[in-house]
Parts: C-alpha cells; structure tokens; sequence
C-alpha cells in the first residue's frame, strides 16, 4: 500500500523579497507551522547579519529550524534534512500544514528529494543491535527481515553484504520509509507547492540596500563583534560577517566593509533566482505585488 504523501508549502526565492512575512500570513491563514531554510540563520547569535525573523514578527507562528547550531559547528546538508524531516512530520501529524521559508536552495531541493540524508545520519544504537541480530541468527535473517519492509532494497542487496542491509534495514527503522522508495531523485518526497517570491531587479537591489543600513542601524557591527573569536568558522564565511570581520581586522574600512556587504547581497540574490529557475521542482513565480491578492485566493 502506498502510503499517502504529507502535503507541504514551499516560499522561496531571492534574500530581501519578504520570504518572512509571507510565511508568517500563509501561516495564519492555512494553520502552518514554518521550517526555515537557510544555511546561515541556524546559527545562534547570527540574528541582525542574516534577516533573522524576530519573535515580535512571527506574530504568535511557531518557527522551527532557528537557532539550532553553535557558530563553530560544521552543520551539513544532511543534519538539515533529517532534523526538517522530522519536523515536517511532527507538524502534520498535529494537523497542521509544514511550510517551508527559506532562500537556501540547495536545503530545499534536498529536503524534498531527500538528498543527502542517508551519506549523514546514523543512529549507533541501532546499528550495534543489528549487527547483534546478525551474529545470533545470521546474515540470511537480517536479509528476510529487510526484503519484508523493503523489498526493493534486498533485491539489490546481497545475503552476504551485511553492512548494506543493515544500512537500508537501519534507515527504515529511523524513517519509517523503505530506502528504495526515498532513494527515487525524480520524485519528491512530498505533495508540494512551491512559490518563487520575485520583484523587479531595481526595486529589489533598493531593498536590499535598505535592508543593510537597516542592520547597520540596528547593530550589526556590534554583533559581529561578539562572534569575532569564531572568525575562521565557516558561519563567519555569511554575507555581513565576512565583511565586517575584514574591518576589525583592518583589512578594509568600514564604508568599504558597507559597500561589499550590499554588492555581495546583490550577487547573492542574482545567484538565487538562477538556482530557482532551474531547480527540478514544479514551482510558481509570484510578484510581490500579488502576494496580498495571491493570499486571498489561498483561503
């Protein structure tokens, strides 16, 4: 029996469009919980630097997949998926709706493909009771016991390979899936819609150009001053930190410092939407002068 996908929304696209806010009202409209998707908002202390949603903001939503990280962790793709897919799990069956914010492409499309998860995450406990399996009743049990929620998988897996059935095995206890049916690139693992938020390249640069000054004005120098002992971590490689650091450590001044933080955000948001436009999930380009009318519809 197959067994019915979760349904999940998707709000992407360039960083400044107003990702944020729309999820928050998608939220409150459609009884959604929001699972941010962005490599560099996980890290605790890195809230003015990377547009970090406030409490005041999320206006009472409940917002997962903030604040999960230190600045020193090396936190993969992997982790991301297998934490985000848990949650959009534990969302759904509360009968809520997962919505997915975020401007990290490379989370996204992993997330509903489920790349990454299975090179990552492992679970020892399980792994050492497998192997106890293995040792008191045989390779051919542990090979039974997977061809009997993974068919697919045993087909390919020989008796004697005993670490690769106690991989696909291991994966099904974690997932409560079969490997072979999340292993599958061309089908994503949800029932999605996805939505590109866009605007028009001018209006957007100004935005972002705001959008600096404004995290300037609210004390990005001084944030970036506390995480400075972290500045060979990757997380201080993020678009504001980089820059900054560079003035601290008198590389550049800090009008320079200002200027590459609003050139690099600019590029950034180019390289986005070139991602989105190409990433192979259905999806829908809304402008953002449609979200209002867009949101209307939804209801």
């Amino acid at each position: 029996m197959v067994q019915e996908k979760i349904k999940v929304l998707i709000i992407s696209g360039p960083t400044a469009v107003g990702k944020s806010a729309f999820g928050v009202k998608a939220a409150q409209l459609l009884n959604g919980e929001v699972i941010s998707a962005d490599s560099m908002q996980i890290y605790r202390g890195m809230d003015i630097g990377t547009g970090k949603i406030t409490a005041s903001e999320m206006h009472g939503i409940k917002h997962h997949m903030l604040d999960v990280a230190d600045p020193d962790e090396d936190y993969s793709v992997g982790q991301y998926v297998y934490e985000a897919a848990n949650l959009i799990k534990d969302i759904a069956i509360r009968g809520k709706l997962p919505i997915i914010v975020g401007g990290t492409g490379l989370y996204i499309n992993s997330l509903m493909f489920g790349h990454s998860f299975f090179q990552t995450q492992r679970n020892e406990e399980i792994r050492a009771q497998l192997r106890r399996f293995v040792a008191e009743n045989g390779n051919s049990a542990l090979h039974q016991k997977l061809a009997e929620v993974d068919p697919v998988s045993a087909q390919k897996i020989m008796v004697n390979d005993v670490k690769r059935a106690i991989r696909a095995y291991e994966i099904y206890l974690i997932t409560g899936k079969p490997r072979s049916e999340q292993l599958d690139e061309n089908k994503p693992m949800y029932d999605y819609k996805m939505l590109v938020l866009t605007d028009d390249r001018e209006t957007l640069y100004q935005r972002i150009n705001a959008r600096v000054d404004d995290m300037l004005n609210r004390g990005l120098i001084d944030e970036v001053r506390s995480l400075y002992r972290y500045k060979n971590c990757n997380s201080m490689q993020a678009i504001g930190y980089k820059e900054i650091i560079k003035y601290f450590d008198g590389e550049i001044t800090v009008e320079q410092a200002i200027e590459e933080i609003k050139k690099c955000s600019r590029n950034y948001a180019k390289r986005q939407m070139t991602f989105f436009r190409g990433i192979k999930l259905e999806k829908e380009f809304l402008q953002v002068s449609d979200c209002a009318e867009y949101l209307s519809k939804m209801q």
